[in-house]
């Protein structure tokens, strides 16, 4: 096991399933592989067709690295479509969405600094700046 500066940072077992209403199940499983207070590592599972709000993060830059299957990353102006291997950022404030591809897609998402708050600092933008 790699060395961590804060052993009781790491925190292996927590499993949160998000429900959608609008979908009918679970649209996401997201498992905390870990946190500390300058970075936060989780594996995302997303259901086929599911898309998270447009949104950005303040003070904090998101990287994305595609394990398997394969979905859109909307990051400020740019439109990609990724695959396994793939590794994107949103630096700090740009908005950024992602769709699931058709067969679903399984990602690890990072956060530096760590926001373990995300209710409060993940920011909806205007919606007169959504899509341009």
């Amino acid at each position: 096991m790699p060395y961590v500066a804060d052993a009781d940072a790491i925190n292996a077992s927590h499993i949160h399933v998000a429900f959608d209403p609008t979908m009918g199940d679970a649209s996401f499983v997201r498992h905390k592989l870990l946190a500390s207070a300058s970075l936060r590592i989780v594996q995302l599972g997303f259901e086929p067709g599911f898309a998270t709000i447009p949104h950005y993060h303040p003070g904090a830059g998101e990287f994305f690295h595609v394990l398997w299957g394969a979905g859109r990353f909307v990051i400020g102006e740019d439109d990609v479509t990724a695959v396994p291997g793939d590794l994107l950022f949103a630096a700090p404030g740009v908005i950024h969405q992602i769709i699931a591809g058709a067969d679903g897609l399984r990602f690890l998402a990072g956060v530096s600094p760590n926001e373990d708050r995300a209710d409060e600092e993940v920011q909806v933008p205007d919606a007169s700046v959504v899509g341009r």
